[in-house]
């Protein structure tokens, strides 16, 4: 048998282990078929990316928890007045009330009522 006939192997294409980007330099399927250089940019720059669209996320969702937080405390403000409105009219009930067991206790009302039953 010849060494020709023997040799086997994975036949790759110099073009394919060339960084996928161009630059000249081999890639590695490890960085997605960059170079250390271009990785580092590829990756730097997604990296980037994804930290503005975090801050902003980070910023929408804050506006959007201060306008639900000012509008809870809008409303929390109203029902806020209508209880101190149901305070305040059982206040004046329970005035009502003690005046009007006072009245019956009272000393002008005891003499009127005795000189009603004078006949």
């Amino acid at each position: 048998m010849s060494l020709k006939s023997e040799r086997r192997g994975i036949h790759v294409d110099q073009s394919e282990l060339l960084c996928k980007k161009g630059c000249g330099y081999y890639g590695n399927p490890a960085w997605q078929g960059f170079c250390s250089k271009c990785w580092r940019e590829e990756y730097h720059r997604a990296r980037q990316k994804q930290i503005q669209e975090d801050w902003e996320l980070a910023e929408r969702l804050q506006r959007e928890e201060e306008e639900a937080f000012a509008s809870s405390q809008s409303s929390q403000g109203a029902q806020s007045l209508t209880f101190s409105k149901f305070e305040e009219k059982k206040t004046n009930e329970k005035t009502r009330k003690v005046t009007t067991v006072k009245k019956f206790f009272s000393a002008s009302s005891r003499v009127a009522s005795k000189k009603g039953f004078k006949h």
